[in-house]
């Protein structure tokens, strides 16, 4: 049995924590509204089971990455406003998440006329996007005029909110750049006469960093799971990745252990078989990313270090760190137990993530 658990509790205290920080009131009196974000297969506290939690607990705002993400909520029975974060361009796939009431991201002139061609008998809710420098969807921040050109072609599409999103929010400078160049957008939509909606542009990092960003609303996601770049006090990591022991036997002294033929035991070796491997998200690596050479180097010197670490995966079992030996498998790890009395069936506690571990493995709310 494998099984991400979390702890309804540790989740309300983060929730509480954040209610904490948000500013109580925009500029306007009126209530900054959390949007939770759920992509990820609910950022890996499952997609159903996490926004119902949500939902449960006063969170009646929610935002997805997909199309399938949003339908498999509403399939769910799950009906508070949704935003999908990615622009749709296909009229299939628009009118589905029409006709479900998922509220979209509108990026492009041609969007707008797709929508309003085809779907005019339709109630159509939308954000507008603006790309202030992360250089993926939205109205490019400079090109103003085709910005309000754009909205003003929305006549069965109701604008219900604008938004950006920050590429590198530890980075201070350049986050206040673009919340600047978001901010002007603003400005000229509505001294055009134009209704922007809800303002929203913080992610969790953001949203501990700048209150003054806090705006009309706030994306959150990594803040709720207790894992973000900033430390918050308080904050706990929601989700335990547990398994049980499969299989125990003890091998030779000069046994080889697992693929490879890499691993030999240096003494007669008690050993554990659990039913949990690279396939689950254990030892799960982010492959660089990034190409430049300043980062390049620090990803040397990173792995340089590591040579005079002990960089073995351990897991737990009755309170006590194990060691992986041999290389990992696909669906099974291999821990030496020699002078334990640990059984099968034993628990095992890994250290996943939960948004890296397979989503195919039961997500339980205790």
């Amino acid at each position: 049995m494998k099984k991400v658990v979390i702890s309804k509790k540790d989740l309300k205290n983060n929730l509480k924590l954040v209610r904490a920080d948000l500013n109580k009131k925009d500029d306007n009196g009126n209530k900054v509204r959390i949007i939770a974000v759920v992509k990820d297969n609910g950022m890996g506290l499952g997609l159903i089971e996490f926004s119902k939690f949500l939902i449960e607990n006063g969170v009646d705002f929610l935002a997805v990455a997909t199309s399938e993400e949003a339908i498999k909520l509403r399939n769910a029975k799950i009906d508070v406003d949704i935003l999908m974060l990615s622009p749709v361009n296909t009229k299939s796939e628009l009118k589905e998440l029409i006709e479900n009431n998922i509220i979209l991201t509108i990026d492009n002139i041609n969007q707008i006329e797709l929508c309003e061609k085809n779907f005019k008998d339709k109630k159509i809710r939308a954000h507008i996007k603006i790309d202030t420098g992360f250089g993926r969807y939205g109205f490019l921040y400079d090109y103003k005029v085709d910005i309000i050109e754009a909205m003003k072609l929305c006549k069965t599409i109701k604008i219900e909110g604008m938004y950006t999103h920050f590429s590198k929010a530890i980075d201070s400078n350049w986050t206040y750049e673009q919340f600047n160049r978001f901010l002007d957008v603003v400005a000229i939509v509505r001294k055009n006469g134009l209704n922007p909606g809800i303002l929203h542009c913080c992610n969790s990092t953001a949203f501990m960093l700048y209150k003054n960003m806090h705006l009309n609303a706030v994306r959150l996601g990594s803040i709720l799971q207790g894992r973000t770049l900033v430390n918050r006090k308080g904050l706990i990591k929601i989700g335990e990745f547990k398994t049980n022991v499969a299989e125990i036997k003890t091998v030779p002294k000069g046994f080889y252990i697992s693929y490879g033929k890499n691993y030999k035991t240096k003494k007669e070796t008690k050993i554990a078989v659990i039913p949990v491997g690279y396939v689950d998200g254990l030892n799960y690596k982010k492959n660089r990313d990034s190409f430049k050479l300043s980062e390049n180097f620090v990803s040397v010197l990173i792995e340089m270090k590591k040579i005079f670490k002990d960089n073995s995966i351990k897991v737990k079992i009755n309170n006590k760190e194990y060691k992986v030996i041999g290389r990992l498998g696909m669906y099974h790890a291999i821990i030496d137990v020699t002078n334990s009395n640990i059984s099968i069936e034993d628990e095992v506690i890994l250290d996943i993530n939960p948004l890296n571990a397979n989503s195919d493995i039961r997500r339980e709310y205790i």
